[in-house]
């Protein structure tokens, strides 16, 4: 029975996870291909098929090349590779989605490409129970895999994750590898072996190979060895104390650069030829195009509030937004408690996990692409660590408290539990799911929040009979023309337009908002899986008079759109 109960909260986080898995492969077949899905499937297909990894070099290949292996058993259409000067996506991704759409393998080829990142959420919630376990199972003693579980679990009941972890994207890869990185940091830490330094080179290739924005994590990765090794021997053995702390960080440099080299020589070896400053010449392409992209400010919407540019508030504002309101709680909560943590135990936690999450979270914060809540998946990840901290100070408190213990645990399961309530609920809309008052979310959010393209097959399978005016937010190479029965929506639809209208939220938030700025006063009759907005008119609706509203009215009572 001691056993057993030793490894019961691994067993609950294995149930939770199989849970997860069922309805991320039931969502992962239900919806349609994401704006961004077409190119990470091609250029995985490109790297595996044709040893091209210049296309879509903004990100490494590795995550979209193994996201691409089970693609290869459904045999998808494949056009001809290039020839590509550069970064690519447009073109070549909307020859890919034309492909699939004439071949009629859309359904099969998307679902194939989710399986593999699918995978990787789930398993980055077993990563986050092993890193809680290793930081704060010595000092939570019997209780030290509760710690874990709470991570685990916080990863896994969020409705956002479900929403993004069952999409073939390169925001999980990267928290997998962050994730792994504090993980083999704080192994180190603790044992500072050659072989705990070798995986730890791993760790850090992993995540420069998953997201060049990761080379901020290798870096503040490889301050902390040499700065952690230097101080170890200060006073005493300075000028020897120096010299191996540089090695060692030297050393777990080297072996990332490696393991990124690995990554794009098993795809095209002919990468060597190339090589620019040490790094593969791709890399260094992704990480110019990346400069000049990333600093271009986009439409951003939030809240009802519409503005051009980044704004620092969007990313708190999409997390309250977004995430389940007891899991920010208990992140909350465990975030405080780690400032009662033993000494011992704080300064990893603070070195390996918070360094690495607050620094991921100020690259974020000075973005001006205010695109969607996925690019924080990493920095909520580690944070979902750090909440585990919440278990061992819990504890102690409760030693001198007998009765407060069971209390103390059974008040967080039921938060937890409530959380899992709400991804059960967000189902099969999860990618859409907004917490209370935030509802409906197309009032509130844009973009990947809400609308990232998945509600395809939904539309095609309404608009057959109805031949509706469509303006469609989603993957290039799919237009009104792809769409059964749909029209497009004219350039003046405010003076021609009568009967059905179908329009993405992200069209009427950001992308097209000047374009259907006619249509915000009007209310939408019906929402298409979670992201669709359809409208009928008896007459043209004509252009608003006065001032146009920043958002749209919540739904009709009835079955015309009304002046909002």
């Amino acid at each position: 029975m001691t056993e057993f109960r030793r490894r019961l909260p691994l067993l609950i986080l294995a149930g939770l996870a199989a849970g997860f898995l069922a309805l991320g492969l039931a969502e992962a077949r239900s919806d349609s291909p994401t704006f961004d899905e077409p190119v990470y499937v091609s250029a995985g297909l490109a790297a595996i098929l044709h040893h091209d990894v210049t296309y879509n070099d903004e990100h490494p290949p590795l995550p979209k090349v193994l996201a691409a292996l089970p693609v290869l058993l459904v045999h998808p259409a494949v056009p001809a590779n290039g020839p590509w000067a550069g970064n690519d996506e447009h073109t070549y991704a909307a020859k890919f989605m034309d492909a699939q759409l004439a071949a009629g393998d859309v359904r099969s080829v998307t679902f194939a490409s989710r399986l593999v990142p699918l995978a990787e959420t789930v398993g980055t919630a077993f990563v986050l129970f092993a890193l809680a376990l290793e930081l704060f199972g010595a000092a939570a003693g019997r209780a030290g895999a509760l710690a874990g579980l709470l991570a685990g679990a916080l990863w896994l009941t969020s409705p956002f994750v479900l929403g993004i972890g069952h999409l073939d994207g390169v925001d999980v890869p990267f928290a997998l590898a962050t994730a792994l990185s504090s993980w083999a940091l704080v192994r180190w830490l603790r044992r500072r072996t050659v072989r705990g330094l070798v995986w730890l080179g791993l760790a850090f290739a992993a995540v420069a190979g998953s997201q060049i924005s990761g080379l901020l994590v290798v870096a503040l990765g490889l301050a902390v060895v040499l700065v952690a090794d230097g101080r170890r021997r200060w006073p005493v053995q300075v000028g020897a104390g120096l010299a191996r702390a540089v090695g060692q960080a030297v050393l777990a440099g080297l072996i990332c650069v490696a393991g990124l080299w690995l990554g794009y020589l098993v795809v095209d070896p002919a990468a060597i030829a190339h090589a620019r400053l040490g790094l593969p010449y791709p890399f260094l392409d992704g990480a110019s195009y990346l400069r000049t992209q990333d600093t271009m400010g986009t439409a951003g919407y939030v809240a009802g509030v519409a503005y051009q540019g980044g704004r620092w508030w969007f990313w708190p504002l999409s997390l309250v937004i977004k995430w389940p309101l007891v899991s920010l709680v208990l992140l909350a909560a465990g975030l405080l408690a780690c400032g009662w943590l033993p000494r011992p135990v704080r300064r990893p936690a603070v070195w390996a996990v918070g360094l690495p999450a607050a620094a991921l979270a100020a690259f974020d914060l000075v973005m001006p692409r205010d695109v969607g809540l996925r690019y924080t998946l990493p920095s909520l990840a580690l944070a979902a660590v750090l909440a585990g901290g919440l278990v061992p100070v819990a504890a102690r408190w409760a030693r001198a408290r007998p009765r407060a213990w069971p209390v103390t645990r059974i008040g967080i399961a039921v938060l937890v539990a409530l959380s899992a309530v709400a991804t059960i609920i967000s189902f099969p809309q999860s990618l859409s799911w907004t917490t209370l008052p935030f509802r409906p979310g197309y009032t509130a959010v844009t973009d990947s929040n809400i609308d990232w393209g998945q509600g395809l097959y939904t539309l095609s399978a309404w608009s057959l009979t109805r031949h509706p005016y469509v303006l469609y937010f989603g993957p290039r190479g799919v237009t009104a023309a792809s769409i059964p029965g749909a029209r497009a929506l004219p350039a003046d639809p405010a003076q021609h337009v009568t009967g059905w209208v179908a329009v993405s939220v992200t069209a009427v938030n950001s992308t097209n908002r000047a374009q259907l700025s006619w249509l915000r006063p009007w209310c939408p009759v019906q929402v298409l899986a979670g992201s669709i907005l359809v409208y009928r008119f008896r007459v043209s609706p004509g252009w608003p008079a006065g001032s146009v509203p920043s958002s749209v009215p919540r739904l009709c009572a009835g079955m015309w759109s009304v002046a909002g």
